[in-house]
């Protein structure tokens, strides 16, 4: 049981590795964050799991964030995550993307996006986590995102993984740290 859930997260991070992620044989070297000319302040947005329940893999890929103000003018991002996060460490908040703020706006509205599915292993199961269900979505007000210069996601892995036959679903419970 344990080599085929292995071969399945196996699968489903290499096709999530795939997915919509930039060329390896792109030239390297330093490349900005955003054009030149676009203003504004530059804040990072985290995510990390917490709250793990037993789950010994919880992998998941962003595929889109969107950062607008709350009129809904969108803001320059960055997506800076192009390969499947693991949220059973409680040490690490992954950095899913960079957006700018321009001065004169006091509160953003947030959203992350998932690809399709993950998945998850545990002592005795594992299989798909199906991550179309609801993406993450927050508002920050600026106050808050300038003490540290980021959002950082506390992804509650206990209550946002239902359990869906084999699969589990991934209905968002989060907590934002600042």
């Amino acid at each position: 049981m344990k080599k085929r859930m292995l071969s399945v997260l196996g699968a489903v991070a290499l096709g999530l590795g795939g997915c919509g992620g930039a060329s390896r044989t792109e030239t390297t070297g330093a490349r900005p964050d955003f054009p030149e000319g676009v203003q504004g302040q530059r804040f990072e947005l985290r995510l990390k799991g917490v709250n793990n329940p037993g789950y010994d893999s919880a992998l998941v890929q962003v595929r889109r964030i969107s950062v607008t103000t709350v009129e809904g003018e969108a803001l320059p991002v960055r997506l800076k995550s192009r390969f499947p996060m693991e949220l059973t460490h409680p040490e690490q908040a992954h950095l899913v993307g960079l957006f700018l703020v321009p001065e004169g706006v006091e509160r953003v509205k947030v959203e992350v996006t998932f690809d399709d599915f993950g998945g998850y292993e545990a002592a005795a199961s594992g299989g798909v986590i199906d991550t179309r269900v609801a993406p993450l979505r927050f508002e920050a007000p600026l106050a808050y995102l300038n003490e540290h210069g980021r959002a950082v996601v506390h992804l509650d892995l206990n209550q946002s993984l239902q359990t869906h036959g084999e699969a589990k679903l991934l209905l968002p419970s989060l907590d934002v740290r600042y």
